[in-house]
């Protein structure tokens, strides 16, 4: 439950503390008090839209802080989730600065306004005036016959075989598309195909037979100067490298035994010798095998003028590339060749998907039908205690023919408000007041099968007054039995019933009007609901009838 809100220069508000607790917490003002402002700052706290414009007058940021107490709500997995440090109490916080960006922490941890949006949606259920046209829509109302069914496993295994139905027959819709136009283009398909396939292409080809080329295109250079050095090394008629050296060798041999140095020397000419014999021996090789090949030349140009027309045909520089369009063309011609029997596997997945989907809404239309009598007759029973005791409610409910997200069933809330008045579509039949009443009563009935820490009401109680403002505020005790309900209110019915009251105010601060909020004390709620009672003047009676009511409400 909410324990603690603090603001911090937000629209006219400086600074305000207030500490919540369980039960029904009322909350009063004159119209145009704040009591709007104090939902908005609450709602800036709790991940809704904010910039600038919420700051107070001359200031730099708006901070609000909200502290929860969660130990009762199993929220462990979503911290977890979101990588976020649990205790019993959640601290959030919202900075919205005057360059209009925000900042959002959950426990001191810096988070994202989408993580805050769906934490307070854990935490809060805030109902205001706008909120009662949801009661009209068909998603909200199906969300209520799903909570009172307790449907929550049932709708879960449901959407993920929904999931796996959307993602295959998406897959289905995109392979016949792809199938029917590949069936198209088969023809050239196959001519490019075949063109690139005849073509034999192989990896790193281009870069050898040029360089092969090369060397072909010089080969006289080459020869010659194979040739010449062999010559020097190990042929040449007035005395080679090599004879050279054995000469060399022979001479230092005659004074290694008496100078060292030779010996060493020798050894080095040794290894010298047998290097450049190996080097003579293989550019003699070299040279016997180095041949003149214009035929060579000749297939060489001719591949490669081959390769280099594939490439400017198809767009690419390498004969790598040249490979993967090639192998994009398999591709599509075996999916042209097999999508008969792909397509025709996707069909029977999808065909069995549709079965376990098709007893899985069968299963969720069961127990929505069985628990939409239930809810009939708690709702109708609950308008009665609100001042519609004539009230006629029934879920209808239609079979569509294809699956929606939460199964196949479309449902209507009907109502009449009179006995002998038939129930139409509640869009059409019902007013703002019955509204308001039957959607206080949709919420009693929620209050006791989802567990939420605080709901809010925000002035939903416009539209209404006597007798059965004092039920509806009733209705609002009872839902406080489950769980903490704050409730903004004009009415003084309402307000008696709180178990805590709160006004909001306007004062002078500087020469700058302030809204504030504060606790009132037993006599002062006293005070406060006369004033609610009889106007600006407060007289004896409304004294002694603000008295009454609140001594009836305990």
């Amino acid at each position: 439950m909410l324990l603690r809100l603090k603001i911090s220069n937000y629209a006219l508000i400086s600074e305000s503390e207030i500490s919540f607790d369980s039960g029904l917490t009322v909350i009063t003002g004159e119209t145009g008090a704040g009591k709007s402002i104090l939902m908005g700052a609450l709602s800036v706290v709790l991940g809704a839209r904010a910039d600038s414009s919420v700051i107070k007058q001359g200031e730099k940021k708006t901070v609000v802080e909200a502290e929860f107490d969660i130990k009762n709500y199993n929220l462990k997995e979503f911290f977890d989730q979101n990588d976020l440090d649990y205790d019993d109490t959640v601290l959030i916080r919202r900075e919205v600065l005057d360059s209009g960006k925000s900042r959002a922490f959950i426990n001191d941890t810096p988070v994202n306004i989408n993580t805050l949006k769906d934490l307070g949606l854990l935490l809060t259920d805030i109902h205001s005036q706008h909120q009662t046209l949801l009661i009209s829509n068909p998603e909200f109302q199906m969300s209520i016959v799903d909570a009172f069914a307790a449907n929550k496993n049932f709708l879960d295994s449901y959407k993920i075989l929904y999931q796996q139905y959307r993602q295959k027959t998406a897959q289905l819709e995109n392979l016949e598309k792809e199938a029917e136009s590949s069936r198209k283009e088969a023809e050239y398909l196959h001519f490019r195909f075949d063109e690139l396939d005849k073509a034999n292409l192989q990896p790193e080809e281009q870069q050898q037979l040029e360089d092969e080329l090369e060397i072909l295109t010089h080969n006289e250079d080459i020869k010659n100067a194979i040739s010449q050095s062999s010559n020097l090394i190990i042929s040449a008629e007035d005395g080679t490298v090599i004879q050279k050296l054995k000469e060399a060798q022979n001479a230092l041999s005659h004074i290694s035994s008496y100078f060292p140095k030779a010996a060493e020397l020798n050894s080095r000419i040794e290894s010298t010798y047998i290097e450049l014999n190996d080097i003579g021996r293989e550019l003699q090789s070299l040279d016997d095998n180095t041949e003149f090949s214009p035929e060579r030349i000749e297939t060489i140009n001719q591949r490669l003028t081959l390769l280099y027309n594939l490439q400017k045909k198809n767009g690419v520089k390498s004969v790598e590339e040249l490979i993967a369009i090639r192998d994009d063309f398999k591709q599509k011609l075996n999916l042209i060749d097999n999508s008969d029997e792909i397509i025709s596997e996707l069909k029977d997945e999808i065909k069995e998907l549709e079965c376990q989907l098709s007893l899985a809404a069968d299963d969720l239309s069961e127990k929505r039908r069985n628990a939409a009598q239930g809810l009939s007759k708690e709702v109708i029973s609950l308008l009665a205690s609100v001042g519609i005791p004539d009230a006629q409610f029934d879920v209808q409910f239609l079979t569509c023919a294809e699956f929606l997200a939460n199964g196949n069933d479309f449902i209507k809330f009907m109502f009449s408000a009179n006995k002998n008045v038939a129930m139409q579509d509640l869009s059409k039949t019902a007013s703002g007041g019955e509204l308001s009443r039957l959607m206080l009563c949709l919420k009693y009935i929620l209050s006791k099968s989802v567990k939420l820490p605080t709901i809010i009401f925000d002035e939903i109680d416009t539209g209404i007054s006597g007798d059965i403002a004092g039920k509806t505020g009733a209705m609002f005790k009872r839902i406080a039995e489950f769980m903490q309900v704050i409730c903004i209110t004009h009415l003084p019915q309402v307000a008696a019933k709180g178990d805590h009251h709160f006004k909001v105010y306007k004062h002078e601060e500087n020469g700058m009007v302030r809204s504030d909020i504060r606790p009132l004390s037993p006599q002062e709620r006293v005070d406060e609901i006369a004033a609610m009672l009889s106007g600006e003047t407060v007289t004896k009676a409304a004294l002694k009838n603000a008295e009454e009511l609140l001594k009836t409400a305990k």
